[in-house]
């Protein structure tokens, strides 16, 4: 491998942290690199509060500049063969659970959504995403899915704008979703970024699957003051200018 290609496929490491992929649906976690020599594309079991995961590190996930908020991890090891095969099994089952959590669901008649179910590699631990509008009581429905599986489950709510880019889908423009493609964090969006932009104020035209304001209204907001100056010029020369 070259220096140059070698320069770009090692990833930059900022005060020991790096995020690391571990659900192409869910933010990447923030862990501690442990004198680790990451590259793109390595896979590696991380260490975290609900047990170990594969991951795999990422030249597009931007590096962590400030400290994260929120529980940080940590890379134990590169991965092998057999954490991989391990996963594999793992996503049989995750997969095999959420049809029976949506089938207990339907006929229980609460108001969940499951969006998500997430094994770890080792433990007996399984989390379990969803979203609900109101306040539901699932703790007989945890009972029985700790009962089938023999497994601690923990259940954790998502916002509608997680769990739009959870579930993915084609937004008003006909492409993928902006948060399930290429989006890793969430922007604050404002009715005045449409106003800018000379879009219609109509909920129906500016919001999203998740019900709330589209996140591309954000993307292209900074090139519409100039652009506005730049008209408002050109309107003002040719008034000036004689007949």
């Amino acid at each position: 491998m070259s220096e140059c290609a070698e320069r770009y496929t090692i990833l930059p490491i900022v005060e020991d942290l790096v995020r690391v992929q571990v659900d192409a649906d869910l933010p990447p976690i923030p862990c501690h690199a442990q004198d680790h020599k990451l590259k793109h594309g390595d896979e590696f079991v991380i260490e975290t509060d609900d047990g170990q995961f594969l991951g795999r590190a990422s030249r597009f996930s931007p590096p962590i500049m400030v400290p994260p908020r929120g529980p940080v991890g940590k890379i134990v090891r590169r991965a092998t063969d057999d954490d991989r095969a391990h996963r594999l099994n793992g996503i049989r089952l995750e997969k095999e659970i959420e049809s029976y959590l949506r089938s207990r669901i339907q006929e229980l008649s609460l108001d969940i959504r499951p969006l998500k179910v997430r094994l770890p590699l080792t433990g007996r631990k399984a989390v379990i995403f969803f979203a609900s509008e109101q306040r539901v009581d699932f703790r007989a429905l945890l009972r029985e899915l700790g009962r089938k599986y023999r497994r601690r489950i923990e259940m954790r709510p998502l916002g509608v704008r997680d769990g739009a880019k959870v579930c993915g889908g084609l937004g008003p423009c006909g492409r993928a979703l902006c948060c399930s493609t290429f989006m890793d964090r969430f922007h604050s969006v404002t009715v005045r970024m449409a106003k800018r932009q000379n879009l219609s104020l109509n909920p129906t035209k500016i919001s999203g699957l998740c019900g709330r304001l589209m996140c591309c209204l954000a993307h292209e907001v900074e090139n519409y003051p100039a652009e506005q100056r730049r008209r408002r010029k050109r309107s003002e020369d040719s008034e000036d200018t004689p007949k």
